[in-house]
């Protein structure tokens, strides 16, 4: 016997997009359920990259949920290096918001509490078998399991957050969509430590290849280190990672710490067009994926919820679905936007340090275009605009 029910949006995935739409919906008095195939606790700790930019501050503050939702410094500085010599570039906006090192981990705990603890709002943790129905000319449904309990819920609209190997995309005919990917070639070794940034967040080219240092909390960073695509955890032992890092930042006064995570990251570039299909529309790394460098994946995700949520408010509320139907029309010219910036920071930070991944003339290219940054003050505010989400 299943539990059948009715709610006019269904969300599936209780990442940053999932979280954010059903807190923006619940705002607008606009019910919805939340359908997470994991645990509250598990969500809570994973560590997940990314900054919110200033495009992304800015939103929050026009939904009326910056104060309660964002956290951390303003985000103004980036020390790039080259063979260790390091040069601060500050991130000018004419913007009033300023990007904010809101970690994605701290923004969805922030939104687990006031979405859950504050509001009152439905999300459903530990779901498995989840199948959507979204036939022409029917209304949707969402089917899944918790407890043992085979639900049933009815409603208008689905949106798919659940990520890129979710049931939300699998669910839509693959004939439907057009998947455009890049793999760049290498991969990125990312290991949360016991250590905080001294002074600014890094990102270093060295002939011997990519490193960076992000902050991860007060005590805590991660840093990234180039590898080989092929590479796996056991090539990489604690010994090595520092000494790579000592290494490629050219400063042997760093000392070991406490490496508390890993995990191989591929680099490549993802998008699904269009992202939605009838009643199913597509949002963050379900339809879109960046390589970590430019920090624009969570930031796209936000995009992506905030056009939608105001699309869903109209529709639910005011029966108006001009927006919904054109949804994806209007965000893919900036996911393309922010496919090139990612683009462009991970060819050059790449090419510009070691020589044998595409030749010294790559190498060369690259670091002249590292050195426009402070040469040349259109290059510069470009980069500030992409950089601080103003672009």
């Amino acid at each position: 016997m299943s539990v059948i029910e009715e709610v006019p949006v269904v969300i599936i995935g209780a990442g940053v997009a999932g979280l954010t739409l059903a807190t923006f919906l619940h705002t607008a008095n606009v019910p919805c359920v939340v359908l997470e195939r994991r645990n509250r606790a598990s969500i809570e700790a994973r560590q997940r990259a990314g900054v919110v930019d200033a495009r992304g501050v800015k939103m929050f503050e026009q939904w009326g949920l910056a104060d309660r939702l964002l956290a951390g410094p303003v985000a103004q500085t980036l020390d790039y290096r080259v063979n260790g010599v390091g040069r601060l570039f500050e991130i000018e906006s004419d913007d009033s918001s300023k990007s904010r090192f809101c970690t994605q981990q701290m923004l969805v705990n922030n939104l687990l509490r006031e979405l859950i603890d504050v509001r009152g709002g439905d999300v459903r943790f530990d779901v498995t078998d989840v199948t959507i129905s979204n036939e022409d000319g029917q209304r949707p449904d969402v089917r899944y399991v918790q407890d043992g309990q085979k639900h049933v819920v009815a409603c208008d609209h689905i949106v798919g957050c659940d990520a890129d190997r979710g049931v939300s995309r699998a669910s839509i005919p693959p004939d439907a969509l057009t998947t455009i990917t890049h793999e760049f070639g290498y991969a990125w070794l990312a290991a949360l430590v016991e250590a905080p940034v001294v002074a600014h967040p890094i990102m270093a080219a060295s002939d011997n290849g990519f490193v960076a240092q992000i902050p991860r909390g007060p005590q805590r960073s991660r840093y990234y280190l180039q590898c080989a695509i092929g590479d796996g955890l056991r090539d990489w032992p604690d010994e090595r990672i520092w000494h790579e890092i000592r290494l490629r930042l050219r400063d042997d006064t760093i000392a070991n710490a406490a490496v508390l995570d890993l995990e191989i990251v591929p680099l490549r570039s993802v998008v699904h067009s269009p992202m939605q299909f009838r009643n199913l529309y597509l949002a963050g790394d379900a339809a879109h994926l960046v390589p970590p460098t430019g920090a624009k994946g969570m930031n796209m995700a936000l995009y992506d919820v905030d056009m939608l949520g105001l699309a869903l408010v109209s529709a639910v509320r005011d029966h108006d679905e001009a927006a919904l139907a054109t949804y994806s029309a209007t965000v893919l010219p900036r996911v393309w936007k922010y496919q090139e910036f990612s683009a462009w920071m991970t060819d050059t930070m790449h090419d510009a340090g070691d020589p044998t991944l595409h030749g010294l003339y790559r190498q060369m290219v690259a670091r002249a275009r590292l050195d426009a940054l402070y040469s040349s003050p259109a290059a510069a505010r470009l980069h500030s605009a992409f950089l601080g989400g103003t672009a």
